[in-house]
C-alpha cells in the first residue's frame, strides 16, 4: 500500500469533487478520499468502492494516519466550507487551517503537488460584502500557499461560477432550473443583468485532470483561471434554461433587489490552461440540455 503513489481527493462527496473523482476512476486511479462518518455519499455511492476510503475523526486529529498508510504524492482539494450560518473559526478551519494541515504533513512524506480549488469572488479586483468571510478565507489560503510553493509545486484553479446537475438545491443556477421543471407560475429574479462565466461542471473537472496529467511537478505557483472565458448576463442564463426546458414559468426580473456590492462581470483568463490542452466541451446550451437529460 505504502509504496504505490497515491492521489488524495478532499471533498470527493461534494458536488465538483464528486465529478473529480469520476473522472480519475475512469481513466484507471485508484485515488484516497476523505470522508467524515457525518459524511452524506449519495453523490459516490456507486463508485466509492473503487476508491481507497480514509475517514477522518471529527476533531481531524488523526490526519497525520493518513501519510503514513498512503504514499500520497498529489493532492486535489475541493473541500470547501461557505460559512452560511457557521462560525467564522469552523470556516477558517475548513478553508485554511485543514489544507494547511495537509501540506505539512503531506511533505514530511512524498508530497509533491498540491491543486486546490479556489474561487472567482476572490479575485484581487472585487471587493464585495457578499460571502466576504469566505472570500477573505479564500484569499488568506492563496497567500499561505503562494509562500508554500517554494516547497512543492502549487496549482491554484480559480473557478468562475460552475453548474450543473447534483449540486446543491441551494445554489442560484440549480433553484432555478428546478423552478422552470416544475413550472412554477412565477419565479422572482433581479435584473439579471450581472454577468457570469457558466461554466459546466465535467468541463471544471476534466480541467483538474489535465492540470494533474499535463503540468510537472516543479515547485512554484501557477493559476489556472477555469471558465469558458467569456461572460453572459444572469438573464440570458435564466431565458436560455427557460427556453430549452420549455417551461411555462413566468419570468419576473426586476421582482428582486441586487445584492449590495455584488460582482458585476466575471470571466475567465483562460491563457495557462490552454497552455496544457483544455478545452470545454460544453456551451451553455449543451450542458443544460445534458442537465435536462440527466433529470428526466
Amino acid at each position: 500500500m505504502g509504496s504505490i503513489e497515491k492521489i488524495l481527493v478532499t471533498g470527493a462527496t461534494g458536488f465538483l469533487g464528486s465529478k473529480i473523482l469520476q473522472k480519475l476512476l475512469a481513466i484507471g486511479y485508484n485515488p484516497v478520499i476523505l470522508v467524515r462518518t457525518t459524511s452524506n455519499l449519495w453523490r459516490i455511492e456507486n463508485i466509492i468502492s473503487q476508491c481507497e476510503v480514509f475517514t477522518i475523526e471529527e476533531n481531524g486529529e488523526n490526519i497525520e494516519d493518513l501519510f503514513d498508510l498512503y504514499n500520497v504524492t498529489s493532492i486535489i482539494h475541493t473541500a470547501t466550507e461557505y460559512g452560511r450560518d457557521k462560525p467564522l473559526s469552523t470556516l477558517l478551519k475548513t478553508n485554511v487551517i485543514f489544507p494547511i494541515q495537509l501540506i505539512e504533513y503531506g511533505l514530511k512524506k512524498e508530497l509533491k503537488l498540491f491543486i486546490n480549488a479556489d474561487t472567482f469572488f476572490a479575485k484581487p479586483q472585487f471587493e464585495q460584502d457578499y460571502l466576504n468571510q469566505y472570500t477573505d478565507s479564500k484569499r488568506i489560503l492563496e497567500k499561505l500557499l503562494k509562500g508554500l510553493s517554494m516547497l512543492l509545486a502549487v496549482r491554484n484553479v480559480r473557478l468562475e461560477h460552475i453548474f450543473g446537475e447534483n449540486d446543491s438545491d441551494s445554489k442560484f443556477v440549480t433553484t432555478i432550473f428546478n423552478q422552470l421543471v416544475r413550472n412554477e407560475p412565477e419565479i422572482l429574479l433581479t435584473d439579471g443583468y450581472q454577468k457570469r462565466d457558466f461554466v459546466y461542471v465535467d468541463d471544471a473537472a476534466e480541467a483538474f485532470v489535465n492540470i494533474l496529467q499535463k503540468t510537472n511537478n516543479k515547485k512554484g505557483y501557477i493559476e489556472f483561471q477555469t471558465g469558458l472565458g467569456k461572460s453572459v448576463s444572469v438573464r440570458a442564463l435564466v431565458e436560455e434554461m427557460a427556453k430549452l426546458t420549455e417551461s411555462k414559468s413566468v419570468l419576473k426580473f426586476g421582482a428582486l433587489q441586487n445584492r449590495v456590492g455584488e460582482i458585476p462581470d466575471s470571466f475567465a483568463d483562460l491563457s495557462e490552461l490552454t497552455k496544457i490542452g483544455w478545452k470545454a466541451k460544453y456551451d451553455l446550451s449543451s450542458a443544460i440540455i445534458k442537465m435536462i437529460k440527466l433529470t428526466k
